[in-house]
């Protein structure tokens, strides 16, 4: 297949996964496909020390650089209540580097991946689209991905305690689920995966108040948060060991890992109006700096293409 046929082939398939997730959660013009709901932060990261040992990433070395952060609902739906105990939060930081352009890192509160290829992501999500006669999914088709993808099970038997709601964004932990290179001065690749732990520590809404919680209360409780105080999280890197996959998001790292301590980000406002139709918001794992290399991960590959899809969609860019 030549490069342009892949492209086109990336692209075919990244439509289709932009129209199942709007089967399952419908069609919200202006709004994200995933993640539609959202507030955005700004504030400043700090890296530490080890972080500049190493990567030679311009943001890792120790100067503070300003960083613009967006909280988002999981769920495609901007309706989707705050509360809903299996819609999940996103986390997607965005560091503006010293030469004008920028880096990030998207995470989530999940431990891995539910599947390992987009192929499996589009079976996936088009076997949870709901009947429009029940609302439900066909249980016999997403039985027998399941049966025949057991890594999803264990992937969403192991994730769905973690996205249960929390008291705020800034009491949640969140994880990027890719593996990523860490490139020192000497080219020396250091592999692992990042997480971001909430200096409040983590705290989940009791049952009772997931009943009686308004439906955009993690957007009102940060803007009340920061509005007193700034919210804070340490940024950490797992270091992958002997025997740790690279390219599959779906497969847990056991046992003791090292961990890197690469900094702290300090959020201290919402941000208004933070983008438009002719400047949107993206926040794009795949969008790196020199320094930050990405593993073979097909998910994380895969990526780019689905958001091009979804940003054409909602600035009315076509798509």
């Amino acid at each position: 297949m030549s490069v342009a046929e892949e492209k086109a082939s990336s692209k075919d398939l990244a439509v289709e996964i932009v129209d199942a997730l709007n089967a399952i959660n419908g069609s919200h013009p202006g709004f994200r496909a995933v993640h539609a709901k959202g507030t955005v932060c700004s504030g400043s990261f700090t890296a530490t020390a080890e972080a500049a040992k190493l990567s030679r990433a311009a943001h890792l070395q120790g100067e503070p650089v300003s960083a613009t952060v967006r909280f988002s609902n999981a769920s495609g739906n901007p309706k989707t209540s705050d509360a809903n105990p299996i819609a999940g939060r996103g986390m997607g930081v965005k560091f503006h580097l010293p030469d004008g352009e920028g880096t990030d890192i998207v995470s989530v509160p999940l431990a891995v991946f539910m599947v390992r290829t987009p192929e499996d992501f589009l079976a996936f999500t088009q076997a949870r689209v709901p009947d429009l006669e029940t609302g439900q999914p066909d249980q016999e088709k997403l039985g027998a991905f399941l049966a025949e993808h057991p890594e999803t099970g264990a992937a969403l038997q192991a994730g769905l305690p973690k996205i249960a709601p929390t008291t705020s964004f800034a009491t949640s932990d969140y994880n990027a689920l890719h593996a990523f290179a860490l490139v020192d001065d000497s080219g020396e690749r250091h592999w692992g995966r990042y997480g971001w732990r909430p200096d409040a520590g983590v705290e989940f809404l009791s049952d009772d108040e997931i009943a009686s919680a308004d439906r955009d209360y993690l957007q009102s409780e940060i803007r009340d948060r920061l509005a007193s105080e700034p919210a804070r999280f340490t940024l950490e890197f797992t270091l992958a060991g002997e025997g740790d996959s690279l390219e599959d998001p779906t497969a847990p790292w056991e046992g003791e890992h090292e961990v890197a301590t690469l900094g702290e980000l300090e959020l201290t406002e919402v941000s208004e109006d933070p983008e438009t139709p002719e400047e949107p918001l993206v926040m794009d794992p795949m969008r790196l700096t020199d320094g930050i290399e990405p593993s073979e991960d097909r998910i994380l590959a895969a990526r780019p293409a689905a958001y091009s899809v979804s940003i054409a969609r909602r600035t009315g860019s076509g798509g």
